[in-house]
């Protein structure tokens, strides 16, 4: 069962209301944690997001668009485990067809069952994240968020960026495997490897692909990593040359003395949906209230 509560922009001074009869854009909060193996917390990321969120000018600074004029949904599902997770999606799927859904966790594990629950296949994933996550099994789990990427790899291919740890089997299988490719930098092999990717494409960002410079507040804070203009190019480049139709962001532990990784995962989240509205709703008509 799907609640509403506080929304995705929804506190704003200027009570701004972003949820229409119609909404181009639907966000889940999956606050699913089970399987965190360092810094715990990332069950309190999608309400941290969410609360940053009220922050938030409505209007996009460099694109010049508002995506909430399209509509922002919020829906907060009762979520107990990974199967409750693809129900949620199941039902969300049917209920909005043609919405763009994101999905905010939680750890990355909720991916796989995220991309089963739409039913899709033969897609396209690109995978923002400092770990390439294509471990069989860690701590004696195969659903572990160190697996998640295993576990997508069999409803499409995947082009990874800003993986700079590797486990050797992770190393062994990406130099065997044909479905995965991973850069440490994004670079024109890593849109040359974008380009070649189905047309319909999931996004998934695990915060810790930021440099922890910018964010610090994820589970493995892992040196180096992407700056904020690399992953605006990279979701400028992907919405221009791909049909998006769900994302997730992930991993954000979320800690009272550390407002900046909060806001900074809001603030990505409506990039997302301003670089979607960009290249794709730009003359449309926001739907009616």
């Amino acid at each position: 069962m799907s609640k509403r509560g506080l929304g995705f922009l929804e506190d704003k001074l200027d009570a701004a209301d972003v949820s229409r009869e119609t909404n181009r854009y639907v966000l889940s909060l999956i606050p699913y944690e089970e399987t965190t193996t360092y810094v715990t917390g990332t069950r309190n990321g999608p309400r941290a997001i969410v609360e940053a969120s009220g922050h938030i000018e409505l209007l996009d600074e460099t694109l010049r668009v508002d995506a909430s004029s399209h509509g922002i949904l919020t829906l907060a599902p009762d979520i107990s485990d990974l199967g409750s997770v693809r129900a949620h999606v199941s039902r969300v799927v049917e209920e909005h067809p043609g919405a763009v859904l994101g999905f905010l966790g939680g750890e990355h594990s909720i991916t796989p069952a995220i991309i089963e629950g739409s039913r899709s296949s033969g897609i396209g994933i690109v995978w923002i994240d400092a770990h390439a996550d294509l471990r069989r099994s860690f701590h004696g789990r195969e659903d572990n968020h160190a697996c998640a990427g295993l576990n997508a790899l069999q409803y499409g291919q995947i082009v990874q960026v800003g993986v700079r740890s590797l486990a050797s089997e992770e190393a062994d299988f990406l130099e065997q495997s044909g479905q995965v490719k991973s850069f440490r930098y994004w670079n024109d092999q890593a849109k040359d490897a974008i380009r070649g990717l189905p047309g319909r494409v999931y996004l998934s960002v695990d915060m810790d692909g930021f440099s922890p410079m910018l964010v610090r507040g994820v589970g493995t804070p892992e040196p180096g990593g992407l700056m904020w203009e690399d992953v605006m190019d990279i979701l400028d480049f992907l919405f221009g040359e791909k049909d998006v139709f769900a994302f997730d962001v992930v991993e954000l532990c979320p800690h009272e003395d550390d407002v900046v990784s909060s806001y900074t995962a809001a603030r990505l989240v409506y990039k997302v949906m301003a670089y979607h509205t960009y290249h794709k709703l730009r003359g449309l008509l926001p739907p009616g209230r």
